[in-house]
């Protein structure tokens, strides 16, 4: 059963964010809180999180950030390596299932109420939708854990979070934004992170030919089962599919070249 955890309504998460664009990390950092007179839970589906496992899970979150840099800035590889690592750890940790993990207003209530000084540490002056959750794929944290849960290994692994390090984040959100006309397939997202690196892309960009690619896919799973697939059948697939965008890619370049 899920955990449930507090839902931050809309206009209180404006009011806070609206407050703490003028304070600094230090004064956020005496901020932080674990209830909220504007927070509410889901009637039923789970139990409410205990007021303790938010301090300990807001305490490793502080550890991990101090690590890279936390509460002074920190360089863009400082900030890659903590989200890589914070993905792994709201994933383990928060008990959440993907459905109560969409709803947006959760993740508002961790940016604002138990992380505001976090929050604002690794987006410094953030636009609305950091924190808010108006755009999962671009909050601080929701986005986090759902790069987490659609690429996590099945427990056999020894490392189940290994495939966090194949995409950057603007890569990452292209197949987030797809995940639900890629008929939510972790199976074939894991497929298409363990392929990735070992992709000829033929000295295009990365994000271009991962666009192409993902359309190929959306395409093909109107016909094809991907969750049938064995693991080397669903690779060589998405091998395949990559080669055709490539050349798709070059055929266009030679006709722009032309004209």
């Amino acid at each position: 059963m899920s955990i449930l955890y507090p839902r931050l309504l809309d206009q209180a998460a404006r009011d806070l964010h609206y407050r703490y664009t003028t304070l600094s990390v230090e004064d956020l950092r005496e901020h932080h809180a674990f209830r909220h007179p504007s927070a509410v839970f889901a009637a039923t589906g789970g139990h409410r999180v205990p007021i303790d496992m938010l301090d300990d899970l807001r305490r490793r979150v502080v550890k991990i950030a101090e690590e890279h840099g936390y509460p002074s800035g920190g360089r863009r590889r400082d900030h890659s390596e903590f989200d890589r690592e914070i993905a792994a750890l709201l994933h383990e940790r928060c008990g959440l299932v993907a459905a109560e993990a969409a709803v947006r207003p959760i993740w508002a209530f961790m940016a604002l109420v138990v992380l505001p000084d976090v929050s604002y540490w690794r987006y410094p002056e953030p636009p609305a939708d950091r924190v808010l959750a108006t755009d999962i794929t671009r909050h601080v944290w929701g986005r986090l854990w759902w790069r987490a849960h659609l690429l996590v290994l099945p427990e056999q692994f020894g490392d189940r979070y290994r495939l966090l390090d194949t995409f950057g984040e603007a890569d990452f959100d292209q197949i987030y934004a797809r995940r639900t006309l890629l008929g939510g397939s972790r199976k074939l997202v894991r497929a298409v992170a363990e392929t990735w690196p070992t992709v000829d892309r033929g000295g295009f960009q990365s994000r271009v030919v991962l666009r192409d690619l993902l359309q190929r896919l959306l395409r093909l799973g109107a016909v094809v089962e991907f969750d049938v697939l064995d693991d080397l059948e669903l690779r060589d697939q998405i091998r395949a599919e990559a080669r055709m965008s490539v050349l798709e890619l070059r055929r266009r370049d030679e006709e722009e070249a032309v004209s």
